[in-house]
């Protein structure tokens, strides 16, 4: 007990530390603030960030001094590698987020009855509040997400702790928080895919604890910030299958996604324009290529237009293109129908990897479903079309929970991870220094690991059963 007291003493100090730090650095740093004032409030939220995550790691864990002290200097230091890329603006923000947070601003809490911008409702509110706070939206967008880095951190380390062991807790804690597209993605791009990661991962740990409806109300609310929780979907299929979900706790997660809709019902919207967000994202944009970036098998097909530009010069370099034919690469006018097949294909190319381990379902154990997760989480966007960079994010998260499972896995992280960054430069600095490609031959590398991996267990498991039944 003296123990954890003095660590929680010590994760204040440090707290109080930072916030000081944080404070002489900010009025340097950061461009937009108007005073101290903003710069100590400002420097108050993020110090606040950083004290609740390290009492967290203090009540889960009561580490020893010298484990505090490293754990603490490290999320400080990530925590100051945040603050340090605060003002950087992206595209995303000057086309998009800035506008949304104005309309916010001019029309309140009404404007939740129609749709601003194209994200879900959830986001929709942090928007809203963020309209109604004085600090420059900037700021308050990206602290979001730092936030919810910090939060997922916390959630890997739990994860780790149910799923690989104790000892995994404070590498995993640290490594969620260095991966440089966690930092990337939130304080530079401000980007909230932590975000529905955080829900998903937390979701994830609380199944393995055996906690199922907290399970799949976390999991209602991943898919209420962000499709892409879709990815963690096959997961759910295999935990019915194995007792770990039972029919009753669809309930959990449709109650849950409909109260992330109470704000914008009562704000006037209607039940089915809420319900709809997801189909306008799917149906109503992202229409001009095949991929936006992702490293996934897409990027061997550029279209005409982008591949005679500057930023795929590489692609002037290839043997027998003839850059200035018409049919070389693919046009513009081809991609509707170019992306209703790849979506088919994908559809048809899913339906036959689930129904092989429906076919197999008593080889795949509960032992086996970070595996499994992993395997979906590169598979699914590796083959679908109108992917984004950022759209492996969940994949990033679990291969370093894969890592901390299998030791002999720990390149997987620097194969999944290193596509995902190769593949952040082409819209952060407008820039290709690298062959996308090599991206997606890296994650496709990850992919046939983890494929072979799962299939693996499975003979195994097939072998057992064969010997000694269901018992083994």
């Amino acid at each position: 007990m003296r123990t954890k007291r003095r660590a929680y003493a010590a994760a204040l100090a440090m707290t109080a530390a930072l916030f000081g730090l944080q404070s002489a650095l900010m009025g340097r740093w950061l461009a937009r603030l108007s005073g101290a004032g903003q710069a100590l409030s400002l420097s108050l939220l993020f110090a606040l960030i950083y004290g609740a995550a390290m009492v967290f790691y203090v009540h889960a864990k009561a580490p020893g001094k010298r484990e505090m002290a490293f754990v603490g200097a490290f999320a400080a230091l990530a925590m100051l590698a945040r603050v340090a890329l605060l003002d950087f603006v992206t595209g995303d923000y000057e086309a998009f987020l800035t506008h949304w947070v104005e309309s916010f601003r001019e029309g309140g809490f009404a404007m939740l009855a129609e749709n601003v911008g194209d994200y879900n409702l959830l986001y929709q509110y942090v928007l809203l509040l963020i309209a109604k706070t004085p600090l420059p939206d900037l700021y308050l967008i990206k602290l979001f997400t730092v936030a919810f880095d910090f939060a997922l951190a916390a959630a890997m380390a739990c994860a780790a702790r149910e799923i690989c062991g104790a000892r995994a807790f404070a590498p995993v804690f640290c490594a969620a928080l260095a991966l440089p597209t966690a930092l990337l993605g939130g304080a530079l791009w401000g980007q909230c895919d932590s975000v529905y990661t955080f829900f998903v991962i937390a979701s994830l740990a609380l199944l393995k604890s055996g906690r199922p409806a907290r399970s799949a109300a976390m999991l209602a609310v991943a898919f209420a910030f962000k499709l892409q929780t879709i990815f963690f979907f096959p997961v759910v299929l295999l935990a019915l299958l194995h007792g770990e979900y039972k029919p009753r706790h669809a309930l959990c997660f449709a109650a849950a996604y409909l109260v992330t809709l109470l704000p914008a019902l009562a704000a006037g919207r209607t039940l089915g324009s809420a319900l709809g967000v997801y189909a306008s994202q799917a149906m109503g944009q992202y229409y001009h290529r095949l991929t936006y970036n992702a490293p996934n098998l897409y990027l061997f097909f550029p279209m005409l237009e982008f591949a005679n530009t500057q930023e795929y010069s590489w692609m002037r370099f290839i043997p027998g293109i003839d850059k200035e034919g018409g049919s070389v690469y693919l046009r513009e006018d081809w991609m509707p129908a170019l992306q209703s097949a790849a979506l088919w294909a994908c559809a048809l190319l899913t339906l036959v990897a689930v129904a092989y381990w429906l076919l197999h379902a008593r080889e795949i154990t509960p032992e086996m479903t970070l595996t499994f997760a992993l395997f979906f989480a590169i598979f699914l966007p590796f083959v679908m079309p109108k992917i984004h960079d950022r759209y492996f994010f969940l994949a990033d998260m679990l291969s370093v929970l894969y890592a901390a499972r299998c030791p002999r896995r720990r390149f997987v992280p620097l194969l999944v991870v290193g596509a995902s960054l190769s593949c952040y430069f082409a819209f952060l600095t407008r820039q290709r220094p690298l062959d996308e490609r090599w991206g997606a031959m890296m994650m496709f590398a990850a992919l046939l690991v983890v494929g072979h991996d799962l299939l693996a267990q499975m003979r195994r498991n097939r072998a057992l059963l064969a010997k000694g039944g269901e018992a083994a």
